[in-house]
């Protein structure tokens, strides 16, 4: 944080501190403290009323006296993110200092445009000269014994002095609305021996660089949904994180490490209404297939709860809709930050992520799975009600109502059921004498994973082998084939790969194909009699079989007809043609 920073901090919004605030007055004493801000424009910012003892209008806004003095308090309606109201105490808990300043940009209930700007801190509770104080404190403008934030030019001002991203006006010239957060004196969690972690003040490059890093996969973690685009145009959410005004880049590896949570996502979207007209996004490369099964409800004995408190205006009982994928990895020995294997439990307006659910044991199998549950907005409520404080996971006998109860508890034990049939009816049960590579073999789906198969030490002194590993064309630019899609053949008998051949302009390329089954007991090669192997550019057929030869930078599709359903392994190689 630069020194005039903590200057004005110190001289014009943090004074008069008392003893209690030992540890605000250090920090902003530091020469190596740090800060985060966070920001976001194009929201409303916090307008309504900036009195604590001022109530709301009849259709007004609350929301400065809801962030900023209502800290802890219950939302009367669960359809945004948070509920109870905790979630507001975060920024307090990351600052060493436990302090805060606001600074927000809205519209008043004039119409008029103004700035706010207030400071917190969030302490311990403590007694002085006889008196009992929250530990709840607030630097503003005093108003007849009320704090309210200083407002209007005199909070722009020293907004832009404290603040490294200030207002503007959108594209359209209208002034720019929404709220920045300074959170001081950020920790982190670092390890101090194998079982013990501790909580440090970011004071060093290294420690920065972490909790840039951990913010980045909390971002991903806990937000992908935000990131994932539901229009050609348009995503619910842009995020970008910056370290010391340098953006680093978050979204991209957030979409590539959840691509199939996001898939997932976007076709409940599809189902529920919430993608732009003619969008649509593919399945992940490697997909073995996928379903999506609507949740409904059949209500049925003493429910004392009418259909309408039940469902909202929904008459087909639907209250929400589980889509799950089954998969390869994408690269063997690869690892990846998102889960697999587990089921992703959402909100539904908001799409905040609740948790992420294994429904059932790991079996150890080569292939993966991901999903995504989301209620119908109309039903959103009742899993809110069930959401304790934390909003990590939703608890039915913690709902008040009946109706909330019996939604949320039936919808999770169909949303388990469908889970575990699903990944079920790919399982192969035979007992060890009966079982054959072909026999497990004709069990399994069709998916292509990237990569060479694990095999690849038998194949380690092959020409085709040294030729991906280090051909290049003429002109140095490295020849090679690049998977750009796939997509499963109807009952699992076959694929068809997108490939796309690199070397230099205008060059011959020579492609061929390995492949094979994957079976409990291995890699199985198929042979001409087992798998039928086309190749075509623009229409035209290109070649039948293993190999083929194909112009640089062109798009070839690969087809592989099985006589049976089987999964398939792909290694495709490259090499200059001669």
């Amino acid at each position: 944080m630069d020194h005039r920073v903590k200057q004005i901090l110190r001289e014009h919004v943090f004074t008069a501190l008392p003893d209690s605030l030992s540890d605000l007055s250090e920090c902003l004493e530091s020469p190596d403290v740090h800060a985060i801000e966070i920001f976001d424009r194009g929201s409303v910012g916090l307008n309504g009323p900036f009195r604590a003892s001022e109530v709301a209008q009849d259709g007004e806004k609350n929301n400065f006296n809801s962030f900023v003095f209502d800290i802890g308090s219950t939302k009367s309606s669960g359809r945004s993110g948070g509920t109870f109201g905790f979630g507001k105490t975060a920024s307090f808990e990351v600052s060493n200092a436990h302090s805060v300043v606001y600074w927000s940009r809205c519209h008043t209930h004039d119409d008029e445009v103004e700035h706010r700007l207030i400071a917190c801190s969030l302490h311990n509770e403590y007694e002085e000269g006889n008196a009992r104080f929250t530990g709840a404190h607030w630097w503003g403008d005093p108003d007849d014994d009320d704090i309210v934030p200083l407002r209007g030019d005199a909070a722009a001002a020293l907004g832009e002095e404290i603040f490294r991203t200030h207002f503007g006006d959108t594209d359209e010239g209208d002034p720019e609305t929404g709220t920045s957060i300074l959170i001081l004196d950020p920790v982190i969690t670092v390890d101090v021996d194998e079982d013990l972690d501790a909580r440090v003040p970011v004071r060093t490059d290294e420690h920065s660089e972490a909790l840039i890093q951990q913010v980045s996969d909390a971002v991903a973690h806990s937000a992908w949904p935000k990131v994932v685009p539901n229009g050609e145009d348009s995503r619910p959410m842009i995020v970008k994180l910056y370290e010391n005004r340098v953006e680093r880049q978050v979204v991209d590896s957030t979409l590539a490490e959840y691509g199939h949570f996001a898939s997932s996502l976007n076709s409940i979207r599809q189902v529920q209404g919430q993608l732009e007209y003619d969008y649509s996004v593919p399945l992940p490369v490697g997909t073995v297939r996928s379903q999506c099964f609507p949740i409904t409800l059949r209500p049925r004995g003493a429910l004392l709860s009418k259909k309408e408190e039940l469902f909202g205006g929904r008459k087909d009982n639907t209250v929400g809709h589980l889509f799950l994928i089954e998969s390869a990895p994408l690269a063997a020995g690869v690892e990846r930050a998102a889960p697999h294997d587990v089921l992703c439990m959402m909100r539904s307006e908001a799409e905040l992520v609740v948790n992420y659910d294994p429904v059932v044991e790991p079996d150890g199998g080569v292939l993966q799975w991901h999903g995504v549950f989301k209620p119908t907005p109309e039903c959103d409520r009742h899993f809110a009600a069930s959401e304790p404080p934390t909003h990590d996971r939703w608890t039915p006998d913690a709902a008040e109502t009946e109706a909330s109860r019996y939604v949320v508890q039936r919808a999770l034990d169909q949303i388990r059921t469908k889970t575990k049939k699903f990944l079920s009816e790919n399982k192969v049960q035979t007992t060890v004498q009966e079982q054959s590579v072909r026999k497990v073999a004709l069990g399994l789906r069709s998916f292509v994973p990237l990569g060479l198969p694990p095999a690849e030490e038998e194949n380690r002194d092959s020409p085709r082998r040294r030729a991906r590993q280090s051909g290049r064309s003429a002109k140095g630019r490295r020849i090679e084939a690049v998977v750009t899609n796939s997509t499963p053949l109807p009952n699992g008998r076959g694929q068809i790969v997108d490939v796309r051949p690199t070397g230099a302009r205008g060059q011959s390329v020579a492609l061929s194909v390995d492949t094979y089954a994957i079976t409990s007991d291995g890699l199985l090669a198929l042979g001409d009699d087992e798998v039928t192997i086309s190749w075509k550019s623009e229409g035209k057929v290109l070649s039948v079989g293993t190999d083929c030869v194909a112009q640089s930078d062109t798009e070839v599709q690969l087809r592989l007809d099985t006589r049976t359903p089987a999964a398939l392994e792909i290694s495709i190689q490259a090499e200059a043609e001669v």
